[in-house]
Parts: C-alpha cells; sequence; structure tokens
C-alpha cells in the first residue's frame, strides 16, 4: 500500500511540473505574441504621431536635393558648351535626382487632393497618415544618400580628338596624279621599317588635303588607333605642339610642368596603345627644323608624316625615311576640280569659254582653283570676265577678296626663305621669262654683285647652283619642262611670279611691265624716280615709255625690243649713274646712244639677239666685266673691245656672221675667266696678220670655260693648254653639226687630220672629257689612239 502511495505521489508531482512547464511555455509564447503585436503598433502609431514632422523634413530635404541638383546641372552645361564629354555617374545621379523631385512633386499632389476628399480637408484618415509619414521618412534618407553621392569633384572630361574625319575632304579631287601619291603614301604607311615620311610641295598645291585624305583612308582601312593632326604654327611653339597632340589623344598634360616632363608622358602615350596598333602624327606645314624627340615624339613606336613647303626641310633637316613630291594639278585635273568647286554655273553656254580661261589662269595651282571658283560661284558673266582680267595681270596692293589667301600663302614661303641674298635672287628670277636662262642669271646677279663674299665667276656659279637648289627645294623655282637639260633652264609657276612681282614692286622698287599688264600706261615719273629695276617686253611700243630716263636710283634696265627698232635718245643714259646691268634684247640698234660711255659703274652689258651697226663705244666701258652679245648678227668685233681689262666673260656664241676678230684684241683680255664662242667664229690665223689666232687664247691664264669652234685642225698651237678649265665644249674638224646649244660640260668632238700637232694638250683635257665624239684620227699616235679607245670604248 505505501508502495502505492508512494508511486502516486510521484505521478501527481511529475504532472504538476509537466503543467507549470506548459503554463510557462504558454505565458512566453504569448509574451511574444504581444511583442509581435505591439511593435508594429507602436510603428504604426508613430508614423501617424510623427507624420508632420516627416513631411516638414521631406520638404525641406528636397529643396537641398533640387539646389544640389541645380549647381551640378549648371557644371554639366558649362562642360557641354567647352565641349566636354559628362561622367556616367554624373548623368545616372541627375536621372535619379529628378525622380526623387518629381515622386515628392506627385506625392505632395496627392495629399492635397486626399486632404480636400477628407473631413473638408481639416484631416487624414489614420492609415494614409501612417503611409505618407513612412513614405517621406524612406525620401529622406534617400535624399540624404544622394546629397552625399552627388558632392562631385569634377562632372564632365576632355575627350579625345580623333583629329581626322571619316568623310572626304569637300576640296579633294580623285585625279590621277593625286591617287598615285596617296597610294604610295599609303604602301609607306603599311611598310614597318619606315617611321618618318614627308610630303613637299610649293605653297597652296594641296598637301593639307593630301595627307587628309591619307588619314581618312588609314582610319577607315583601321590602320591606326589615333591619328592626331597639328598645323605647326609659322613659329614652332613646343608647348603647344605637345598639348595639341595629347588633347587628341585624350592624355592630360600638366602645362605648368616643364617640355621634357610634357615629353616624357607624351612619349608613353605615344608608344602604349591597345592591339599593338601604332599611332600615327601628322605635322602640317614644318617650316624649319622641329626637335621631335624634345617634344615628345619617339623615333620607334608611333609613325610620323611631315608636310613642307620646302623638301630640304624634310629630307636634310629632319631625315625623313620616305619623301613624295606633289606637282600642280594637269589641265584636265585641274578643271575637274574647279568644276567641282564653282557648280553647274560654268557649264552654261556662255560661261563656258570664260570659266575655261579662269581656270586655266590658276595655272593648277589647287588654292587657286579652289579660291577662285568659290568666290566666282554663281556670279555674272562680267564678273567672271573681270575675274580673268585680275588673274591676268599683276596684283595690286589691295588684293580682291579671292586671290588674298593664294598670295599670303606664297608670301609665308618667300618670307621663310633662309637669307636675304636668297630672298633676292627668288625676286630677280620673277622679273624674268617663263623658261629661266641660269646663264642670264650669272650675268645679271654677277654684275649686280648680288653674291655676298664671291670673286671669280667660279665661285658664282656655284652659289647660283646652290641658290637654285634651295629655291627647288622650297617649291618656289621648278624644272623647266621646255628643256631636256635641268641644268640650264628652270622655270617659275605664274601664279608664283605674280606674287613675287608684287613684293619686288613694293618692297624693293623693282617694276615689271609685260604684255597686257597694263603698268605702262600708269608709270609716273615719281615711281620711275624711285625705281632700282625696271624690264620691259612683250608690248608693242616703238619708244620707252616717258621718264625712264629721269631714273637716278635705277641698277638694272632689261629692255626686250621684240626685234623692232626703239627709238633711244643720245642723251637716254645721262641721268642713270648707278646702271650696273644693262640688257638690250632683240633689238635692232644700228648705233649705240653715245651715252652709254658715261656708265662708269656699268658691269654687265647684253645686246643678245640683236640687229648691230657700229658698238665701239663699249670700248669706254672700262668697268665692264661680262658682254654678251649672244645670237647678235654683228660681223666684226670691235678693236675698242681689247680695252676692257676687266672683262671676266665674253659671249659670242651663236654670231654666226662673225667673221672679223682683230688680232690682239683676245689676248689683251687677261682678266677673261669665261670665253662663248661656239657656232660663230671659224676664220682663225696661224699668224695673226688680219684675224685672231688661236695662240692669243694663251694670255688667257684665268680661263675656267672655254666654248669654241676650231674648222682646221692644223691651226690648233702645240702648246695648247688650258689646265685651269673646268668647263669646255670644244669642236675640232669640219663634220660635225653646227647647230648651237649648251652641251654637257668637259664636251669634246674630234676630226684630226694628218697635220695635227696639238696632241699634248688635247690629250690632257680628254682626261678630264665627260663626252667624247670621235670622227677620224689621222696622223695620231696609235698609243694615243688606244688611250682614246680604252677610256672611250663606246665613241
Amino acid at each position: 500500500m505505501s508502495r502505492t502511495n508512494s508511486s502516486v505521489k510521484k505521478y501527481r508531482k511529475k504532472k504538476k511540473k509537466r503543467e507549470r512547464s506548459r503554463m510557462e511555455i504558454l505565458i512566453a509564447i504569448a509574451g511574444k505574441v504581444v511583442d509581435c503585436m505591439v511593435e508594429p503598433v507602436k510603428q504604426w502609431l508613430c508614423y501617424s504621431i510623427h507624420y508632420n514632422s516627416n513631411i516638414e523634413s521631406m520638404k525641406k530635404q528636397v529643396e537641398k536635393l533640387r539646389d544640389a541638383r541645380d549647381r551640378v546641372q549648371h557644371s554639366v552645361d558649362a562642360a557641354i558648351r567647352n565641349g566636354e564629354e559628362i561622367e556616367g555617374d554624373v548623368k545616372n545621379w541627375l536621372k535619379e535626382a529628378d525622380g526623387i523631385i518629381e515622386l515628392v512633386r506627385k506625392d505632395s499632389e496627392g495629399e492635397e487632393e486626399e486632404k480636400r476628399k477628407c473631413c473638408n480637408g481639416t484631416f487624414l484618415n489614420l492609415k494614409l497618415r501612417h503611409q505618407l509619414s513612412q513614405k517621406a521618412k524612406k525620401i529622406v534618407q534617400d535624399i540624404d544618400k544622394a546629397l552625399e553621392i552627388g558632392k562631385f569633384d569634377k562632372v564632365s572630361y576632355h575627350p579625345p580628338q580623333h583629329g581626322i574625319v571619316t568623310t572626304r575632304c569637300r576640296d579633294y579631287v580623285d585625279s590621277e596624279s593625286r591617287m598615285s601619291t596617296v597610294k604610295r603614301l599609303m604602301e609607306a604607311l603599311r611598310d614597318d621599317n619606315i617611321h618618318l615620311i614627308g610630303v613637299w610641295g610649293m605653297a597652296g598645291v594641296g598637301k593639307t588635303t593630301l595627307v587628309r585624305e591619307v588619314a581618312n583612308q588609314a582610319k577607315q582601312e583601321n590602320l591606326f588607333v589615333e591619328v592626331p593632326i597639328v598645323n605647326v604654327t609659322e613659329t614652332p611653339d613646343h608647348k603647344q605642339i605637345q598639348i595639341d597632340i595629347a588633347c587628341v589623344l585624350g592624355l592630360q598634360l600638366d602645362v605648368e610642368s616643364s617640355v621634357t616632363g610634357r615629353a616624357i608622358r607624351l612619349r608613353e602615350r605615344l608608344t602604349k596603345t591597345k592591339d599593338k596598333k601604332m599611332i600615327l602624327v601628322i605635322l602640317d606645314d614644318i617650316c624649319e627644323y622641329l626637335d621631335l624627340e624634345k617634344i615628345g615624339i619617339p623615333s620607334e613606336g608611333c609613325k610620323v608624316l611631315l608636310t613642307s613647303r620646302n623638301r630640304d626641310v624634310l629630307v636634310q633637316a629632319m631625315s625623313t625615311e620616305k619623301d613624295f613630291g606633289l606637282e600642280v594639278l594637269g589641265e584636265e585635273e585641274a578643271w575637274s576640280l574647279f568644276e567641282k568647286m564653282a557648280g553647274d554655273c560654268v557649264n552654261k553656254d556662255n560661261m563656258r569659254s570664260t570659266a575655261t580661261e579662269v581656270a586655266k589662269a590658276c595655272a593648277g595651282l589647287p588654292l587657286a582653283l579652289v579660291t577662285v571658283s568659290k568666290a566666282l560661284k554663281n556670279k555674272s558673266l562680267n564678273e567672271w570676265k573681270d575675274a580673268l582680267q585680275l588673274l591676268r595681270r599683276p596684283a595690286t596692293r589691295n588684293l580682291p577678296r579671292m586671290q588674298s589667301p593664294i598670295y599670303s600663302s606664297i608670301e609665308l614661303s618667300y618670307s621663310h626663305l633662309e637669307s636675304e641674298e636668297v630672298k633676292y635672287f627668288f625676286l630677280r628670277c620673277a622679273q624674268m621669262h617663263f623658261s629661266i636662262y641660269h646663264q642670264d642669271l650669272l650675268k645679271y646677279c654677277y654684275g649686280l654683285g648680288s653674291f655676298h663674299g664671291i670673286n671669280t665667276l667660279e665661285e658664282a656659279r656655284h652659289r647660283l647652283d646652290r641658290l637654285v637648289g634651295n629655291l627647288k627645294d622650297s617649291c618656289l623655282l621648278l624644272d623647266c619642262p621646255d628643256h631636256g637639260s635641268k641644268e640650264f633652264h628652270t622655270h617659275m609657276h605664274s601664279v608664283v611670279r605674280r606674287v613675287a612681282r608684287l613684293i619686288a614692286s613694293k618692297d624693293h622698287n623693282m617694276i615689271t611691265v609685260r604684255e597686257d599688264d597694263g603698268l605702262k600706261e600708269r608709270l609716273d615719273v615719281d615711281s620711275l624716280k624711285s625705281c632700282k629695276e625696271f624690264s620691259i617686253s612683250g608690248g608693242d611700243f616703238h619708244e620707252l615709255p616717258n621718264g625712264v630716263e629721269y631714273c637716278p636710283e635705277l641698277r638694272f634696265l632689261h629692255v626686250y625690243g621684240g626685234d623692232r627698232p626703239l627709238q633711244i635718245s643720245d642723251t637716254f643714259f645721262e641721268g642713270m649713274g648707278k646702271l650696273q646691268v644693262l640688257d638690250f634684247t632683240e633689238m635692232q640698234l644700228p648705233a649705240l646712244p653715245s651715252s652709254l660711255g658715261l656708265l662708269r659703274n656699268l658691269q654687265t652689258l647684253c645686246l643678245d639677239q640683236c640687229v648691230l651697226g657700229d658698238i665701239a663705244i663699249i670700248g669706254e666701258l672700262k668697268n665692264l666685266v661680262i658682254l654678251s652679245l649672244m645670237n647678235s648678227n654683228i660681223s666684226q668685233l670691235p678693236r675698242e673691245i681689247g680695252l676692257l681689262t676687266h672683262l671676266r666673260l665674253l659671249d659670242l656664241s651663236n654670231c654666226s656672221k662673225l667673221e672679223v676678230i682683230p688680232p690682239n684684241v683676245l689676248s689683251r683680255l687677261e682678266a677673261l675667266e669665261e670665253l662663248y664662242m661656239g657656232n660663230n667664229f671659224v676664220q682663225w690665223e696661224a699668224e695673226k696678220l688680219n684675224n685672231a689666232s688661236l695662240v692669243e687664247l694663251k694670255h688667257l691664264s684665268h680661263l675656267t670655260t672655254l666654248e669654241i669652234d676650231i674648222r682646221d685642225a692644223s691651226n690648233l698651237p702645240k702648246d695648247f693648254l688650258f689646265k685651269k678649265l673646268e668647263r669646255y665644249v670644244i669642236f675640232v674638224g669640219d663634220v660635225w653639226d653646227r647647230s648651237y646649244k649648251r652641251e654637257v660640260s668637259k664636251t669634246l668632238k674630234l676630226k684630226l687630220n694628218e697635220s695635227f700637232q696639238s696632241e699634248v694638250g688635247i690629250k690632257m683635257l680628254l682626261k678630264r672629257t665627260e663626252s667624247l665624239y670621235l670622227d677620224e684620227l689621222k696622223g695620231v699616235k696609235s698609243a694615243w689612239k688606244k688611250y682614246a679607245m680604252a677610256n672611250f670604248p663606246a665613241t
């Protein structure tokens, strides 16, 4: 029994314990339930209670956001005006800010609407108050976050300026010559072994247009990742060139840092590119040497394309590995460009012929073709005709709009010539005809003393060759297409010549009157009084313009008479005491004016292609150093010529009627350096009885140039030695074609008969001969024949 009671007690005790545990669990659960129910109610009541403060806080914060948004937008607007790109996170922030502001606006409008519906707008129901208050607090939190994010240091960046366009330049025309050059340029750009390329040509020939077309094609072919094109100014600024290149590449350079510091950064950018593709840097219009390393352009790792008006700048100074010369357009190519720029108006029946003449007057120069065609587009026929007259005549000081850019670009090339000497030489070339004969230049410039530090004609000839080369490299002189030998002739582009004559007239008192110039009528005494050089030719005149004889400052006078008699008074030269060079070409001069003898300072006298009578007065010109009678009809050389003991050059070439040269005239010209007697005098005598003898030439110890025609080899003296000869054209024998033309230096044509005695002298010349012609060698020793055949096997 006791065990039973004990078990019951234990059971009841455990049961109570379990009931207590369940109660505790129920109480705990109930507490949790109460907690879960109270907190939402509490929060719900909190939103409702703080409704006004949450709404007010939202309104204040949204005003702050609106102000911040406006500040950022102002910065964005300024950046866009500066051509900058806006950062992506700035764009996103503005979009987000606009969204928040718009949300607040809509919520405010919704609140006002609900107020009107509830209790006449006095109260909102508790549910709506809770919703609006809760939303307002969330918006405030979003605004706080947006305000923190919107504190931008900068809102934009400078985008890379690619420097090229993918559309073709409007001024470019697909001409055969240009397409060929573009093709060869593209081949050079693809060549991994070529890094520095040059394009040169005269001002206005289209270098910039061409390289931009090349850049366009390179872009289309995806040859380079970037192609910055920078125009190099007249006075190169390394800092500005660096900044211009960096701007295109999107590289930020510290403008306050040193040139070297910027160069290091630029060099790194030019050599570090994506996909191992190079950058092509185009530097347009280089006028002088440019230190690429100093700028930051490496010799490897990128490619460089340079343009210049001066070939020497590219080839010599910049050491380009490949260079391309750009010529003016041919007639068909020029018309194609002109027609493209001028439009359909040039093809109207009443316009075509005039438009064609205007295009021809531009002489194939692209800048002139584009400028003139644009200026005349859709203009009347009378305006076209007036423009044609302007283009054909020398420009005035007040240039028309269509001429100004053409003249300015060429004048810039002139201003960059290396010295005053070469500048004057350029202007002197412009006073001459289309074909510029180098021998004439030598006669003029030596007589004027234009070559500084020069004494002999040989030195002057070297200087002339250098100056001609300089102007060719600057594209201001061109090889003459009408002559096979570039050694003796060049020419100047007609547009360049017009600019040069304008400069010469304006700045150097050099007046040139040509046919259709219209200047002869406008010449006045005042302009002639200050005139230093005067040239007149081509017009139908029978006397010189009034006032020419009153030129106290005149140093140079050239009159091209056109094979007509010209009235010149005996006193004509009395007022020209400073005259140094006088050239009367293709004139009929029965007698020279007596006042010619007064020209004590005259250094050069040219009477080429003239019909001459008595010229004995020339003997009074004691200081004369150059006398040229080339192609004149003179039959007897006056004995008075022997008085010209300072004479250094005597040109009698092609004076086919010359039969008499008195004995002992040539031998007295001991200062003579150059003697030209090709295709003229052949009446050489052995004993100096009635005519000159070849023996007299032995006295000309300074002779460096000789052109002579010896019909009879027996007249050659035994000691016919000319050790100083640098150039010679010697014909011996009676079988040679006597039609006169300038031969290459050191030409010898021989037909030697049995009485030939000057073997030693001829052999000495033979050792230096460049061009040898042989007909017969009768009586010549076999050893000498073997020597000739061995050294000239093709003769």
